[in-house]
């Protein structure tokens, strides 16, 4: 029995793409001069027709196991995209290096780029939280040049709920002491690739001391005016952060929160502000 099971695993291993929905795949990735490995994902081929373009989907701080990608890859596919979800890490406490998140998403990037059916100037990414902090980032000069990725560049790229603050002192080369941006240079958020940016944020974010002004702040003190006029902020003024887990809980951030403090975050889940945002989404990506 255990045989047959195995043979009929590998079969379906070899089906084609279009033979399946949606398939595990290993991505392998490679840290700049140092160490390499690889990362799982969630490959989903375009339902029905394709466009030619593809979605990468990061997932936030509590890991790839609270299953918060699944709606947005699902979502998308179904008009057309293809999709990648990251499983970077499982579970809150658990994410690597901030260096090996951005290697497992530089690596995504190529893998996407050799795909059937993508076009590689057609690969977006969208991320929330933690994924947030890095698609924003991925609008970086750094982010490319250092991956040694060429003229690969994402099309567009969306964040939702991220923690502006910390984007904002990032972007002033104010680094020190933020753990989503250990380990790299100061000045990687200072000179920008141009990458057309949608920031979804939460009037009432608790890391961001409930400031709904947090995000438009962040994008109006940019320090490359090309850039500002490439992203677009849309506020939810009811929203907290993570309004897309499908819970409502609460914990303490320590060292996290607005001007570095410390904060009891609450989610609060809100089907209304989860629909307004993939309707958001969908506008921003499939845009001309």
């Amino acid at each position: 029995m255990r045989i047959l099971a195995g043979l009929l695993f590998v079969l379906w291993a070899l089906l084609p793409l279009h033979g399946r929905a949606s398939q595990w795949v290993s991505v392998p990735y490679a840290m700049p001069g140092g160490a390499s490995g690889s990362v799982e994902a969630v490959l989903r081929r375009p339902a029905g027709e394709a466009n030619g373009q593809a979605l990468l989907v990061l997932h936030h701080g509590g890991g790839f196991g609270a299953g918060t990608t699944t709606q947005y890859a699902q979502l998308f596919s179904a008009r057309g995209f293809t999709t990648l979800e990251l499983r970077m890490f499982d579970a809150a406490g658990r994410a690597p290096s901030p260096a090996t998140l951005y290697a497992m998403m530089a690596s995504a990037l190529d893998y996407l780029a050799r795909q059937p059916g993508v076009r590689a100037d057609r690969i977006s990414a969208m991320g929330m939280s933690l994924g947030a902090f890095m698609t924003i980032s991925a609008t970086s000069r750094w982010f490319y040049a250092h991956h040694r990725l060429g003229e690969l560049r994402f099309h567009r790229l969306a964040a939702l709920y991220p923690v502006c603050w910390m984007m904002h002192e990032a972007a002033q080369g104010k680094t020190d002491g933020l753990r989503p941006f250990a380990g790299l240079p100061s000045d990687f958020l200072q000179s920008y690739a141009r990458v057309p940016l949608l920031i979804l944020a939460g009037g009432k974010d608790d890391y961001d001391g409930a400031n709904p002004s947090a995000c438009p702040d962040f994008v109006r003190q940019l320090p490359d005016e090309a850039q500002a006029q490439l992203t677009e902020v849309k506020v939810y003024p009811e929203a907290t952060h993570g309004w897309d887990h499908g819970r409502t809980y609460d914990f303490m951030v320590y060292n996290g929160c607005a001007v570095r403090s410390s904060c009891r975050n609450y989610n609060v889940f809100t089907p209304e502000t989860v629909e307004k945002g993939k309707q958001d989404l969908l506008m921003f990506f499939t845009r001309p």
